[in-house]
C-alpha cells in the first residue's frame, strides 16, 4: 500500500498529464483531464483502506437520466436506458473496489422503482427496486427531475413518493448506507443566448427546477436517515454556459457526448468524487 507521500504524488503526476495534453490540443484534453479525476478517485479509495476502513460490499444506483449518463461511451445494455459504464455510479464502484448493480435509467420516475419501464427499443428496464436486496451495503438515489416535471412543474408530489420511496429501501436493504444525489446546474438563471440558445425564461425554469427539486431532496433525506450529496454548490459556474474546458453540463447542443443539459463525462467524475466523500465520511 502507498503511504500519504506516495499517494500525493501520484495525484501531481496525473495533474502534469493533464497540463501536456491541453497543450497538444484537440481531443486529447477530454481524455486526459478523465484520466487526473480518476486517479484523485483511486487516492481518496486509497485513503479509505489506510484508515482501516473496512470496505463496504454491494453499490447499488438507481435513478433517472442524471444517474444513468445518457451517450456518455460507452452506453451498456439495455441500450433503451442510455446508462454508461462511466457514469459516476461505475466510477464509485471502481474506486472503492465494490460490486455494483445500477439499473438506473434515462427517463425514469419513482414509479419505475416499482414497475417494468418500457424503454424506445428493447425489452423494458426491469424495476429497480429488484437491484435493492438485503445484501446492499451502499445505495444511492437519484431521481426528481422527471417526477417534478411530469407533476406540472411543481415539487408538491415529489417529497411523499420520495419518502416512500427511502422508507422502502431502508426494507428492502437494512445495513445499507443510503445516499440521495443532489442535482447539478444545469443553466445558470438568466441563461446565456445565443451560446446556449434558450430564452431566459426558458433558463430560469430549469434553473428553479432545480433549485426546487434539491430542496425536497435535502428535506426527504434528512427526514429518512439518508444522506444528501450536494452536488450543486461545487457546480456553479460549470454549468452549460461555462468555457467548454470547466463544463459539467453540455447545452442544447453538446461539445462532448451526453445528453442536452445534463452532466458530461467530467461532471460524472466530480459527483463520483462527492459520492466517494459520503461514503467514505459515514461508512
Amino acid at each position: 500500500m502507498r503511504s500519504s507521500d506516495e499517494c500525493v504524488g501520484a495525484v501531481w503526476v496525473c495533474a502534469a498529464q493533464v497540463g501536456d495534453s491541453t497543450r497538444r490540443g484537440g481531443n486529447l484534453v477530454v481524455g486526459w483531464r478523465v484520466v487526473r479525476v480518476v486517479c484523485a478517485l483511486v487516492v481518496l479509495a486509497a485513503g479509505g483502506s489506510a484508515a482501516g476502513a473496512e470496505a463496504p460490499g454491494v453499490y447499488v444506483s438507481v435513478g433517472e437520466s442524471s444517474a444513468a449518463g445518457p451517450f456518455i461511451p460507452d452506453q451498456v445494455d439495455p441500450l433503451g436506458c442510455f446508462r454508461s459504464d462511466h457514469n459516476y455510479a461505475h466510477l464509485t464502484a471502481d474506486a472503492l473496489g465494490v460490486t455494483l448493480r445500477d439499473p438506473a435509467c434515462s427517463g425514469a420516475k419513482i414509479a419505475n422503482m416499482y414497475v417494468a419501464q418500457p424503454l424506445p427499443f428493447g425489452a423494458p428496464n426491469i424495476p429497480q427496486m429488484d437491484a435493492v436486496s438485503a445484501d446492499a451495503t451502499i445505495v444511492s438515489v437519484d431521481f426528481g427531475i422527471n417526477d417534478y416535471a411530469d407533476d406540472g412543474w411543481t415539487a408538491t408530489a415529489l417529497a411523499p413518493k420520495l419518502a416512500a420511496l427511502l422508507d422502502d429501501i431502508h426494507a428492502r436493504a437494512p445495513q445499507a448506507e443510503v445516499f440521495v444525489m443532489g442535482k447539478i446546474e444545469r443553466v445558470r438563471a438568466g441563461g446565456c443566448f445565443p451560446a446556449v440558445p434558450l430564452l431566459p425564461s426558458q433558463a430560469d425554469q430549469i434553473y428553479t427546477g432545480v433549485e426546487a427539486v434539491n430542496a425536497v431532496l435535502a428535506a426527504q433525506a434528512a427526514a429518512h436517515d439518508a444522506t444528501f450529496v450536494d452536488v450543486y454548490p461545487a457546480s456553479i459556474g460549470h454549468d452549460a454556459c461555462a468555457p467548454e474546458d470547466s463544463r459539467w453540463a453540455e447545452g442544447v447542443f453538446p461539445n462532448s457526448p451526453a445528453q442536452p443539459l445534463h452532466a458530461n463525462a467530467i461532471g460524472h467524475q466530480y459527483e463520483a468524487q462527492m459520492l466517494i466523500e459520503a461514503i467514505r465520511r459515514n461508512t
